[in-house]
């Protein structure tokens, strides 16, 4: 089976924080890691042409294709912003091993 990096974009390190450990507690991921955003740009309100600035964190989720629209559902109840960015990126020729570990960590 393929893993998934799920990529959800947080607001602060405790909101990362806080939607790490439920999906972890939850067995939909086997391991979250963290990495701080120096910044990001984007346009909001939608359609307005203004530029907003943010920071916050890159939450990386290992997970597993049956899991995503689960980790997707919990992220939109839980995250800050009203439209969380959620992406999922598939894993080539991760070690057989952790890929067995990983299996018996996740629910079915």
């Amino acid at each position: 089976m393929k893993i998934i990096w799920m990529l959800v974009n947080c607001n602060t390190e405790q909101e990362a924080t806080k939607i790490g450990k439920l999906i972890l507690r939850a067995r939909l991921a086997s391991c979250f890691d963290m990495v701080p955003r120096l910044a990001a740009y984007y346009f909001w309100p939608p359609r307005k042409n203004r530029i907003e600035k943010t920071k916050g964190c890159i939450l990386i989720l290992e997970t597993m294709p049956p899991y995503v629209k689960r980790i997707e559902m919990l992220v939109k109840n839980i995250h800050s912003d009203a439209l969380p960015f959620t992406g999922s990126i598939g894993l080539n020729d991760v070690n057989p091993a952790y890929i067995r570990w990983m299996k018996k960590e996740l629910t079915k």
